[in-house]
């Protein structure tokens, strides 16, 4: 009875942590030669959304393809909305506003992440806005 019930909750935790990421890799739909890149300082899953944490750090990292400079920003606060008008994503703030979309196919599975980010620097003058734009998510993450 014990290994079995054992066996039940290790299957269960490898389940519900199937999709747990920490480094996200996406295309901005504007421009395909970018690259995003969001890597959290956890492990982030669509089945269990910041739960137990208020507040954790992410890095943003934008780079074009075959091109060495990118633009860096590691001291992101990822927090949970509360409303979506919390986060200003016009581009007249300084900071950096990401979303993350989690999406499902038909049976509830996981399949990937859309969202949005816009990063207004002022420290580096570094200004990205992949926004939705067209009813076109401002980024996909596969």
């Amino acid at each position: 009875m014990k290994t079995k019930t054992l066996t039940t909750l290790m299957f269960s935790f490898i389940t519900l942590n199937a999709h747990a990421v920490r480094t996200l890799n996406c295309t901005p739909s504007i421009d395909e030669r970018l690259i995003l890149n969001i890597t959290f300082s956890k492990d982030i899953s669509p089945e269990k959304p910041f739960i137990g944490f208020y507040e954790f750090g992410a890095t943003v990292k934008v780079k074009k393809q075959n091109s060495n400079q990118a633009y860096t920003n590691s001291n992101v606060r990822i927090t949970p909305e509360v409303y979506t008008t919390d986060t200003n994503l016009r581009g007249d703030a300084a900071g950096v506003y990401l979303r993350l979309y989690p999406h499902f196919d038909g049976r509830n599975v996981f399949t990937h992440y859309t969202g949005q980010v816009l990063i207004n620097d002022l420290d580096v003058r570094a200004y990205f806005n992949f926004t939705d734009n067209n009813g076109q998510p401002g980024f996909v993450c596969r």
